[in-house]
């Protein structure tokens, strides 16, 4: 072979063909589509822990505001009963007497979540 025809031959295979370009630009673009779909759903993930920390901080703030309450105060003719709606948390709860204890229940509320939380406590009477 002449010197001639090795690079012509160098000079036809640098570069990339149009079919290499155009997998490679698949390639990206079903990377970055995957990247976003999972950036979605960790945003979703982390919206609702949010509101999941907002309702576990509503019903520990119930129950401490409660538990500062003496007992004869507290519920004295059997049940008594409250809703409040607070940063997109509904709560509705229920205080019960018991034989020197309160029984607290906290069912608590809030999109996206379907089901309700519950929360139960116990509040020993000491007065």
């Amino acid at each position: 072979m002449t010197i001639r025809r090795r690079r012509l031959r160098l000079r036809a295979r640098q570069g990339m063909t149009v079919i290499e370009v155009i997998i490679a630009m698949m390639l990206l673009s079903f990377g970055l589509l995957g990247l976003a779909g999972f950036s979605l759903a960790v945003s979703r993930q982390y919206n609702s822990s949010t509101m999941q920390e907002t309702a576990a901080l509503t019903v520990q703030s119930r129950f401490d505001s409660v538990a500062s309450i003496r007992c004869q105060a507290l519920a004295p003719s059997g049940t008594q009963t409250g809703t409040a709606v607070a940063r997109g948390v509904t709560e509705q709860w229920v205080i019960a007497d018991g034989n020197d204890i309160k029984i607290i229940t906290d069912t608590v509320r809030f999109a996206p979540r379907t089901r309700p939380l519950v929360y139960r406590s116990i509040i020993p009477c000491r007065d």
